[in-house]
């Protein structure tokens, strides 16, 4: 089967190969791929500067049906639709073959059912959104009624922004760049973001006759990261969950003398999938909206470079093609 491989470590190194459709053992099933998602970290292997260990096959935001079941599965039969429900170790597409290549093994106990009204495009999307789903409500504590700004209109930026005006925010403002208007900060707006701003002097302005008390960076960028800072109210949260290359310039005495908190996570907590699930089929977490199109695995490179300039928002290849 054609799949795509990062061969060896460094930057580039990533090309179409044909690898053997991986064998299961008892406590797996097989997957045939119907859409995998291009994840950030993708962009970030390819660069490398993200940590794998190649030969491996990338991807980890799978959907599609089950090929195979192994002798001691009896959750799953040949036929069902399923998804990426939490990670195995060693992790999907950087550890052990994922999900960019026609078929995927994948433990049983790490995988879901999806209910008949779950799309496979929105369902490679679940390990995306319990991050968002966990910050918003755990890691933030968000309360109803308080006022949000998210730096970084990426998938997962926007995401937070609709699960913060989902959970009752009064007011969401979105910071992006000049290279996210058309798509990326337009977007903000249909998920619940009550106004978007190009990162700099008039948007901190307005933040500041109004200041947020919960501030989420998904950007990493030290100049949004500082911001955030200098501009939520006092005893506000800031909530940190990007990668950036630093140094942060923090003013450490409005942190001590204003009480603000500065929160970390990584990941998120797979128990939020069935609100997540549920959110979806009602319509009020617009999953959908971040996936902007889906290309042949074939046209990867096309892909992979549409998201590096910004064109797209999310973007699935189909191993079929």
């Amino acid at each position: 089967m054609k799949a795509l491989v990062k061969t060896e470590a460094g930057e580039g190194a990533l090309e179409l190969r044909d690898v053997p459709i991986p064998d299961i053992g008892p406590d797996d099933i097989r997957i045939e791929v119907a859409v995998c998602g291009i994840c950030g970290s993708d962009l970030h292997i390819e660069a490398g500067t993200h940590p794998c260990d190649p030969p491996v096959v990338l991807g980890h935001e799978f959907s599609g049906i089950v090929d195979a079941v192994g002798e001691n599965v009896d959750t799953f039969d040949v036929g069902d639709r399923v998804g990426y429900r939490r990670p195995w170790n060693p992790f999907p597409g950087v550890g052990a073959d994922g999900g960019f290549a026609r078929y995927v093994r994948a433990p049983a106990a790490n995988v879901w059912r999806l209910p008949d009204d779950i799309s496979f495009a929105e369902a490679t999307q679940y390990e995306t959104v319990i991050g968002p789903m966990t910050w918003v409500r755990e890691t933030a504590g968000l309360e109803t009624g308080e006022r949000v700004v998210v730096s970084g209109p990426g998938p997962i930026g926007l995401l937070v922004a609709n699960i913060a005006k989902m959970d009752g925010a009064s007011s969401v403002v979105v910071l992006g760049t000049d290279a996210d208007v058309d798509v990326r900060l337009a977007t903000a707006e249909t998920m619940g973001a009550d106004e978007t701003f190009v990162f700099g002097e008039e948007a901190l302005a307005a933040i500041e006759a109004e200041p947020p008390t919960v501030w989420f960076d998904t950007s990493g960028a030290p100049p949004a990261i500082e911001a955030a800072v200098d501009h939520v109210a006092p005893g506000g949260r800031v909530v940190c969950n990007a990668l950036g290359d630093g140094p942060w310039n923090i003013d450490m005495r409005r942190v001590a003398y204003h009480s603000i908190q500065i929160r970390g996570r990584w990941g998120g907590d797979s128990d939020t999938l069935p609100a997540a699930v549920e959110a979806i089929q009602a319509g009020d977490l617009h999953v959908s909206d971040i996936i902007t199109d889906t290309l042949p695995l074939t046209e990867w490179e096309t892909a992979f470079e549409r998201l590096r300039e910004k064109r797209d928002i999310k973007l699935l290849l189909d191993p079929s093609r």
